[in-house]
């Protein structure tokens, strides 16, 4: 079983966080809003970008949580079309890359975001119930979801269901909760790697 660890709004102390997943031998994927450097009071990473190099160059990935965190639903296609390739322009200037994947903003998406995103990103991860567990590996709706639900993990199994790759999605968890669930995951044996690699691995993209 394949589990990637994925960070949304890119906070400043996820560069913390990143360098205590490396210490214990785990790459996530870190999702950032590249035209704010604040996002709800609280400084983001690209007011630094030697940080974002850092944490690449740990082994993380880098992916892109729009521009400026505009729910892409309720926008026009040119501005869904300057959100992505913004974002995708500013990262790779700093990476030296262009990134793969991108968090859509409150996981909101459609058929009409999805045609635009796909143009800019090899996937794209949502978030909420949709595909919460990933029955369907689908390159540009994967789901993913809160500790909370994996509770929910030995049900699952008892009920046959089958879950080739669980996706957590953090945004400002404590320290010590992250620790728990590193340990936790360690613990049942489920692989660890970022999002991309991971997609890669299962033949999704």
């Amino acid at each position: 079983m394949i589990v990637s660890l994925t960070f949304d709004d890119g906070y400043e102390r996820h560069f913390e966080i990143a360098k205590v997943l490396y210490g214990l031998d785990v790459r996530a994927s870190f999702y950032v809003i590249t035209g704010l450097q604040k996002y709800c009071g609280k400084n983001t990473l690209i007011k630094e970008p030697e940080f974002l190099k850092e944490m690449h160059d740990m082994g993380h990935e880098i992916g892109s949580h729009t521009h400026t965190h505009r729910n892409l639903t309720l926008i026009d296609d040119e501005s869904v079309e300057r959100e992505c390739r913004i974002s995708a322009d500013v990262l790779e200037e700093v990476l030296g890359e262009r990134p793969m994947g991108l968090a859509y903003p409150y996981g909101a998406h459609d058929e009409r975001v999805i045609r635009i995103v796909s143009e800019y990103y090899r996937y794209a991860r949502t978030m909420g119930e949709l595909n919460r567990w990933n029955e369907h590996l689908d390159s540009h709706r994967v789901g993913s979801m809160g500790i909370r639900h994996l509770i929910e993990y030995p049900l699952r199994v008892l009920a046959g269901k089958n879950t080739k790759l669980i996706v957590l999605t953090f945004h400002d968890e404590p320290l010590c909760i992250l620790r728990l669930t590193v340990k936790l995951l360690k613990d049942m044996g489920f692989r660890m790697m970022p999002l991309r690699e991971a997609l890669m691995n299962l033949g999704v993209i």
